[in-house]
């Protein structure tokens, strides 16, 4: 494979239309078709023993799109053919783009600087009259925003909404399973909690229990009552209500051969 160091610089035009406009940029791409096509190979074919995507294969060899220097050493050895002249053709094929470039001339800038304003009339113009009303409304704009600002900071509530505060009352739905299971209606107000489920054991290894924990916060229960137990092959329902102290909450889950379901 050609070294990395010898691809093309960088800042070179890589469309065809300057680097293969020259002769040599020209023979580069018919000695590439040439090449290609008497292997047989398709550019599917090609892209498998090579680094490059078909369609990059297929701009290089129909000179869409001027080469790295690896690739023409790349394509020349997958169709088995000697990569010396192809590369001597893209060393010429360079270095007619480089000197084509090197020739072109660059841009005048200057037309986009504005001439320097005599010092009788930057100093002496009057404003307009637009200008300075322009200007106390900016100011004035200004004002507002740095009045906003500190009304924020010394009273940071007005930015804020007020958190929507928890009801004191409702019933959710409930469903644990985990062999046996548990299903029911939890009801609160803002000091009791009522249960009312049913607990279901088809399994006819061991009782199931359904449990209630009280807690003021997920997975950490102040308190866990048993709810109901059934035998296997069995059902019970059940029916209770606890004290709930402030900000506390109530979870159900259900319980077999010493595994529990997550509290819901």
């Amino acid at each position: 494979m050609g070294a990395a160091g010898t691809d093309a610089p960088r800042g070179l035009p890589h469309e065809g239309t300057l680097a293969l406009a020259s002769p040599a940029g020209r023979q580069l791409a018919a000695e590439l078709r040439r090449v290609k096509q008497t292997s047989g190979l398709s550019f599917a074919r090609l892209e498998s023993r090579t680094h490059y995507s078909k369609a990059s294969l297929e701009r290089y060899v129909n000179g869409k799109l001027f080469p790295a220097r690896d690739a023409v050493e790349d394509i020349a050895q997958a169709c088995g053919a000697d990569p010396g002249p192809l590369l001597e053709f893209w060393d010429d094929a360079l270095k007619a783009a480089m000197e084509t470039r090197e020739a072109t001339p660059t841009p005048e800038t200057a037309t986009d600087a504005k001439p320097p304003m005599p010092a009788d009339e930057s100093t002496h113009r009057p404003h307009s009259p637009f200008r300075n009303r322009r200007n106390l409304v900016l100011l004035a704009g200004l004002g507002m925003v740095i009045a906003l600002f500190a009304v924020v900071q010394v009273f940071p509530w007005f930015s804020r909404t007020a958190a929507p505060k928890p009801p004191t009352s409702g019933c959710r739905d409930y469903y644990v399973d985990i062999h046996v299971y548990t299903t029911g209606k939890v009801c609160w107000q803002s000091a009791s909690a009522t249960v009312n489920g049913y607990v279901e054991n088809p399994d006819s290894a061991g009782k199931a229990t359904a449990q209630l924990c009280v807690s003021n916060h997920p997975d950490v229960c102040s308190q866990i009552i048993d709810l109901a137990s059934a035998a296997p092959g069995k059902g019970a329902r059940y029916h209770r209500t606890v004290h709930l102290p402030a900000g506390h909450g109530v979870w159900v889950r259900a319980c077999a051969k010493g595994l529990c379901t997550q509290w819901d």
